[in-house]
């Protein structure tokens, strides 16, 4: 289809990046996506388009974003006046899910969304510390993520990504659904915050003069999936989140909403009580005889 409009003479470059379906872009994807981007002219339309044309979409919208202003209006990176979006706060649940499984359904059949009176102070996206870390790695990285916030809610028409981590840490943290559903949230939740660990170190990567090379207005071409391996915390951070993802998604108890601890202490007796045998301290020792 788009050689046959090239043909005809119109205007249009077709660029294909595979993603996976529900992950992150990888360091790589990010250069392919920003090499497109900076080739184009100044008033070159970028439309971008997956399965449903939702998760990743909107990864890649936020992406050309970002590229777009570095190039038009250099360093430091910041949105102009009236270009920021506020209509949604961090406390919805917008999952931003590509694929309609079934499983997907059953996660937003059992998610009730609470009201501000009953829920206090919420679990925000800043209570997750490994953001709070990447942020206060970079120079720039404070600047950086308030830039990615806001284009991030600028593009949130159909996902949101920062709300996506927090459905899912709901969904996960609700002890009376199906383990099997935990599960899946606890997947899915990890895959989102890496997407946004992600783009917050590509937005402070856009932020530093490593940009400038790539380019072409450096001396060496520095890539983004170098600029990260030259910055081993970086990855070790990613690994964390892959490694052990419930640790990130865990609610301390200060920060629950007092009807949401009560369910769960209420489960947890229920469950207690259902249990019958002795319990192993420390020091015990368990034994098995053998006789012929």
């Amino acid at each position: 289809v788009f050689k046959s409009l090239e043909d005809d003479g119109f205007p249009i470059k077709y660029a294909r990046v595979p993603i996976t379906d529900g992950k992150a872009p990888k360091s790589s994807d990010f250069d392919r996506l920003a090499a497109n981007i900076a080739s184009a002219s100044k008033d070159t339309a970028f439309v971008f388009n997956c399965q449903m044309g939702r998760g990743r979409t909107t990864t890649g919208t936020v992406i050309a974003c970002l590229v777009k202003l570095r190039i038009d209006y250099g360093r430091p990176i910041k949105v102009l006046p009236g270009d920021v979006n506020h209509e949604q706060a961090d406390g919805s649940s917008s999952s931003g899910e590509e694929s309609g499984s079934d499983a997907t359904r059953l996660i937003s059949s059992t998610v009730k969304v609470r009201t501000k009176n009953e829920q206090g102070r919420a679990f925000g996206i800043d209570d997750i510390l490994l953001l709070w870390k990447i942020t206060r790695l970079f120079d720039n990285g404070v600047e950086c993520r308030e830039v990615l916030d806001a284009i991030i809610d600028r593009c949130s028409a159909l996902q949101n990504i920062r709300q996506a981590v927090l459905h899912y840490r709901k969904v996960f943290n609700q002890q009376h659904i199906e383990p099997r559903v935990r599960r899946v949230a606890l997947n899915r939740g990890a895959e989102y915050l890496e997407r946004y660990f992600r783009l917050i170190a590509f937005a402070a990567y856009l932020g530093s003069e490593a940009f400038d090379s790539f380019c072409g207005q450096g001396e060496c071409k520095m890539s983004f999936k170098n600029w990260l391996h030259q910055r081993p915390e970086v990855q070790a951070m990613k690994w964390s989140i892959r490694l052990r993802p419930g640790r990130f998604f865990t609610v301390p108890e200060e920060l629950r909403a007092p009807h949401e601890l009560q369910h769960g202490d209420a489960v947890m007796e229920a469950i207690v009580k259902t249990r019958n045998g002795s319990v192993l301290g420390k020091g015990s020792i368990l034994k098995m005889y053998f006789f012929p």
